[in-house]
């Protein structure tokens, strides 16, 4: 009865084998795990970059906010700091053509100005008119006063004409009422100043 009965069929022995692990398998498990291991622990800190040796031209501060908040950008970013110096350069020389050019516009359209302001006061004003402005100028301000106001253009202003003639011609109408000062002179006689007192 014992030659009758087999443990196992063929295709029963093949499945067994191949389910089974092989020993380069068991060998590869451990070694993965361990790399899984590495992969998660903490990397090791990186140090902050040094920016400390950033030149910056005169008239800027290395203090400033400005400047703070672009050195907190650099080192978030790990900018080497030949990069962050030429980043900087190149913002500051942005900002100088601006400034530059606000400037120029400005300049140019206060001269537009000045220069509409003088031919709106020679139609409006007489040459005449114009002399009295001036002398009445010399008369209210001091010479460093009216040099400032000749660089800036105001003189040219229609306003300030206008202004300076009705002085001009204030001055001019007022007269002077002398006193009795007598024939011979001196201090007046108080007799004549009242004459109608009971003093006299």
């Amino acid at each position: 009865m014992a030659d009758t009965i087999e443990t196992t069929t063929p295709a029963v022995q093949v499945a067994v084998a191949e389910a089974a692990p092989s020993p380069e398998s068991e060998v590869a498990a451990p070694q993965a795990t361990a790399e899984a291991n590495a992969g998660t622990e903490a990397a090791p800190a990186q140090t902050p970059v040094d920016y400390s040796g950033l030149s910056l031209p005169e008239g800027y501060r290395a203090d400033d906010p400005v400047f703070a908040d672009a050195m907190k950008l650099f080192d978030a970013e790990k900018i080497a700091p030949e990069t962050a110096q030429r980043l900087v350069d190149f913002t500051i020389e942005r900002d100088k053509e601006i400034a530059r050019a606000v400037s120029d516009h400005s300049a140019a359209t206060w001269t537009k100005q000045t220069t509409e302001w003088r031919a709106t006061s020679e139609k409006e004003f007489s040459p005449e008119a114009l002399g009295e402005a001036r002398a009445a100028l010399s008369r209210v301000f001091d010479r460093q006063t009216i040099d400032y106001l000749e660089g800036l253009g105001f003189t040219n202003h229609p306003g300030l004409i206008r202004g300076m003639v009705k002085v001009a011609r204030s001055i001019k109408d007022d007269s002077f009422v002398a006193g009795n000062a007598g024939r011979g002179g001196g201090a007046p006689d108080p007799r004549s100043l009242y004459p109608n007192s009971q003093h006299n």
